[in-house]
This record gives structure tokens, sequence and C-alpha cells, in this order.
């Protein structure tokens, strides 16, 4: 049996998406876990007005990578930082400036 197919790879992969959904969630995203107990859980984030999946897959040379989108990953060390580009924080607005008479 292949490491994608066992437990471990399963649980290690709900336990990344775990740990990205609470990053998500402190940023004041939204995100979902779907199939936590399966071989092949799914994030699932609204990002841009959009629900996008987020899934873990292991790299062919070892580790193991979040990706999402056509063509969007990072390495599963960098929680944070996918966090950031999956729920960004809201673009500062310039104070309203009043009229004196």
């Amino acid at each position: 049996m292949s490491e994608c197919r066992s437990a471990g790879a399963s649980g290690s992969r709900t336990s990344l998406l775990t740990h990205l959904l609470t990053a998500v969630r402190a940023r004041g995203g939204q995100a979902l876990l779907a199939l936590g107990e399966t071989e092949h859980p799914v994030l699932y984030v609204r990002y841009r007005g959009r629900t996008i999946p987020v899934v873990v897959v292991q790299a062919t040379g070892g580790g193991h990578w979040f990706i999402w989108g056509r063509s969007s990953f990072l390495d599963t060390s960098q929680v944070e930082r996918a966090a950031e580009v999956l729920a960004p924080a809201p673009p500062l607005r310039p104070a309203r400036l009043r009229a004196v008479a």
C-alpha cells in the first residue's frame, strides 16, 4: 500500500488542513474541512468571493504541499503564509475627513 493511501497519510493530511483552517479563521476568513475522516480531506475556503478547495499532496522529493486553484501552492510548513494568501487582511480605509465651515 502506498503512503498516499495509508491511514497515516490521511491523518497527516487532515491534521495539516486543520492547522490551515485554524489559521484562516484566526485571520477572519471562512473555511470548512470536508471529508476529514477519509483518505482525501478537502478544505474549502472563501477566497475573493468564491469557495475554493485546498488539498494536501505529497511532493515527489518528500514532504507535503498545500495546493489550490490552477497554479497556487505552498509547502505545508508555511501554514501562516498560506493563511495570509487565502485570507488576506482587508484593505485599510483612509480616515474620512469632514469639512469644517
